[in-house]
């Protein structure tokens, strides 16, 4: 009975497949797509955020292993953005990390966001953008989200972090989107 409904559900999935046009590589553990490039999801992101996407200088290797400790040996790719403006924390990176090394990208870049949110020494402005940062992973492809735009706008301490909550929620609703077609 399984086999025959393995077999049926394989042919179903061919048959919706072929005429779409949408034919795409899917994890299947995870149920997310991985043939989406990581610099598409950030495009992506940018494009559903407009005027309140901040991050616009475009991260190097170098960087990346610098600042957010991944190294290249731990991932496929990756694409990642920050504000020129060093007085500015928005970031945006997406890494696609090996299958056996997602793990380790996690790790580091949930050890550079608890180093940034134990920092006393930040931008008063800043402080609701890095409370409110977040590591979200889909399959192999693991984000640091940590936007607000002009959130410095609201007043209170406590709204300002609710805009960020609510800018990074929307960019992972992006990304989220972007992995499930």
């Amino acid at each position: 009975m399984k086999r025959g409904w393995g077999l049926f559900m394989l042919v179903l999935c061919l048959c919706m497949g072929c005429g779409s046009g949408n034919i795409h590589v899917e994890d299947e553990e995870s149920g997310f797509r991985d043939d989406v490039s990581a610099k598409v999801l950030v495009e992506a992101v940018a494009s559903e955020l407009g005027d309140e996407y901040w991050a616009d200088m475009e991260l190097t290797p170098e960087y990346l292993e610098d600042w957010y400790g991944v190294s290249s040996d731990l991932y496929e790719e990756f694409y990642g953005q920050t504000p020129m403006i060093s007085a500015n924390v928005d970031a945006l990176i997406v890494i696609k990390a090996k299958a056996e090394e997602t793990e380790k990208v996690e790790e580091a870049l949930t050890a550079y966001r608890e180093q940034l949110v134990a920092d006393t020494m930040q931008y008063p402005m800043n402080i609701p953008k890095i409370q409110a940062s977040v590591v979200e992973t889909y399959g192999n492809y693991v984000c640091f989200v940590q936007l607000g735009g002009s959130m410095n706008d609201q007043q209170e301490e406590e709204a300002a972090m609710e805009a960020c909550i609510d800018v990074n929620e929307q960019a992972l609703s992006v990304i989220q989107k972007e992995l499930t077609k």
